[in-house]
């Protein structure tokens, strides 16, 4: 049996064990909350229930929303990614200090303070329906871009410059709907909850695949008394950014710079979704499937392919209990943050030099516990896993397994401040490269990494 396979499914097998006997009998009556759709809001954790930030102008009703986040987090050892870790930094790596000396990086403890994670956004829609079409509009942002040189004021660590997160429109009639602009990928919707990865989802390189991409999508919901069959279709943008070929956009300018691998094959990704939603336990259990084809020209006259099939579900296990979660396997996945952020292998020999997509699984699960009824006290807690093929990783790509485990505690002092305390445990293996082909265990990493959110939603 695959290890990755029994590392699932023990671990899915142990949470719901432990689970069934601390949750109380009683209805889970709000869905998963941090999934909303269309013309909604986008907030980390549980949102806000009570009044909207909204009004009027002309002929338009405005929302405006938006999460002011601080972060504290600290680690027992060097993480790849800092404030929103990755994997865990090999221990065969050492610190280098400005005195001379060296330390092992499972030695280096690490304390960050951010608010950089901050999102905010506004909707916009008309105020009146005209026509039989409903119509509207998304923006959404964060300060989580690049920071700006500035030799007079070096602490330009804290000079962050905004970032777009979504801006995409929608039209639709009865049960169509399509969506223009950049959201979320159609692949692989649903990410884990967290405060501490808001800039980019949890799970990001260790089993969670995520991308918000330019597209253009086509959903269609037909209802069958109170269940519902959602489809969806749509063309993306084919960036692949694969920092092993250097392909990744221009620093230090506004413009495209030179078009990436992706666009040079000359056509888009190609995704869909199906997914089936019905009542269960006072709530909803939804199960989906999604697939993705892509290409890349890596060469005059060769392209590579990019693939992945992946299987998402919310289900409302038992009472104030969620467990939700995506399967995946595929090749390429690069663009999704997948393979460990390996796209392709190559031993860089022959002329033409000889690629190879790299084949991953993996995926996540997470249980949401809604503590006490009044939906101020609600526990995370998850595992996730991106494994690559071994037998396709080559020099240069030796990441052969990345895994964490989670656990947090969100509690809602009123509708707008939430406090959180999140714990995750990050496993990083590497393999060693021998004859041009994966040999032996490499250096590997280990790290755990605690964070405090504090969180005002409006």
């Amino acid at each position: 049996m695959h290890k990755w396979f029994r590392f699932t499914v023990c671990r899915i097998a142990l949470i719901v064990f432990i689970a069934a006997f601390m949750i109380p009998m009683s209805l889970y009556s709000q869905d998963y909350p941090g999934t909303e759709s269309g013309d909604e809001p986008s907030y980390p954790g549980i949102p806000p229930t009570g009044g909207k930030l909204e009004g009027t102008l002309g002929s338009f009703n405005l929302r405006l929303y938006g999460t002011i986040l601080l972060n504290v987090s600290g680690s027992d050892s060097s993480i790849v990614g800092t404030d929103v870790p990755l994997w865990a930094t090999p221990s065969s790596v050492r610190t280098q200090f400005p005195d001379g000396t060296q330390k092992r990086v499972d030695d280096v403890h690490e304390l960050i303070f951010t608010a950089r994670q901050t999102t905010f956004g506004f909707l916009v829609k008309p105020a009146t329906t005209s026509g039989g079409w409903n119509t509207s509009g998304k923006v959404e942002m964060d300060f989580f871009g690049t920071r700006p040189v500035d030799n007079n004021l070096p602490q330009g660590r804290v000079f962050n410059q905004p970032r777009l997160r979504f801006a995409y429109f929608q039209f639709g009639k009865n049960n169509w709907k399509i969506t223009a602009g950049q959201d979320k990928a159609i692949l692989a919707p649903l990410d884990p909850v967290s405060l501490s990865h808001v800039a980019i989802p949890l799970g990001s390189t260790a089993g969670n695949l995520w991308a918000w991409l330019p597209q253009v999508r086509l959903d269609s919901t037909h209802n069958f008394g109170e269940s519902a069959l959602s489809l969806q279709a749509g063309v993306l943008r084919p960036q692949f950014a694969d920092p092993r070929l250097g392909d990744l956009p221009t620093s230090g300018t506004s413009l495209e710079g030179s078009p990436g691998l992706g666009e040079r094959a000359s056509q888009p990704f190609y995704q869909g979704r199906v997914a089936l939603s019905t009542p269960l336990g006072g709530s909803k259990l939804s199960v989906g499937a999604s697939g993705h084809y892509g290409r890349e020209r890596v060469g005059a006259a060769r392209t590579v392919d990019s693939s992945a099939v992946a299987i998402d579900f919310a289900v409302p296990a038992v009472s104030r209990l969620i467990w939700r979660g995506e399967l995946f396997t595929g090749s390429n996945l690069v663009p999704f943050q997948g393979g460990i952020l390996q796209g392709v292998a190559t031993p860089l020999t022959g002329n033409p030099i000889p690629f190879t997509g790299i084949d991953s699984r993996g995926g996540w699960t997470e249980l949401i516990i809604k503590a006490t009824s009044d939906n101020k006290n609600v526990f995370y807690v998850g595992v996730s896993e991106d494994d690559p093929r071994d037998s396709d990783l080559t020099t240069g790509s030796t990441r052969s397994r990345n895994a964490m485990a989670w656990a947090s505690y969100f509690r809602k002092l009123n509708d707008q401040i939430t406090i959180a305390l999140e714990w995750s445990n990050w496993q990083f293996k590497t393999r060693q490269i021998v004859g041009g082909a994966a040999g032996p265990q490499g250096p590997s990493g280990t790290a755990n990494v605690f964070n405090l959110a504090f969180a005002y939603q409006f």
